[in-house]
């Protein structure tokens, strides 16, 4: 391609692939602490598809309460873009996840959604963070280092 615009080169790369957009957030309680999930053994941040013509922010929020069971949820700033790639039914996918802060006074029982594979729901101290999040998914780490 012999270019150095990035973009160019991101467009290129990513023309190569389907493309799925997801939003989710980094989602903190009156106490500071983070809201996670832990879905096929792995701990993770809530996160979900963009549905047809929904706006990124409401696919944000909707997906944190499904997947959560949390309600009342303020949407906060714009933390940063994740891509990732798999292959789903032999197709070569990319995944954009647009990741927001938000904030909840929710004190109530978890609903993890098990059809999406959901076991557990849990508020972590944000200094216990990294902890849980070590051993899973890199794009996390960058979302946490975007906040700061």
């Amino acid at each position: 391609m012999g270019t150095n615009d990035t973009r160019l080169v991101f467009q290129h790369f990513s023309s190569q692939f389907n493309h799925i957009e997801a939003a989710g957030g980094v989602v903190f309680n009156h106490r500071g602490e983070v809201l996670l999930i832990k879905r096929f053994g792995r701990w993770d941040l809530p996160k979900g598809k963009v549905e047809p013509d929904e706006p990124i922010p409401i696919a944000a929020i909707r997906e944190v309460c499904e997947e959560t069971g949390v309600s009342e949820i303020e949407l906060g700033k714009v933390i940063t873009q994740t891509h990732h790639t798999y292959t789903l039914d032999g197709k070569p996918m990319l995944k954009t996840t647009h990741w927001y802060t938000m904030h909840t006074r929710f004190d109530g029982i978890f609903t993890p959604q098990q059809e999406e594979g959901i076991e557990q729901v849990k508020w972590i101290k944000r200094s216990d963070l990294y902890l849980y999040l070590t051993n899973s998914y890199a794009n996390l780490l960058m979302v946490l280092e975007a906040l700061d």
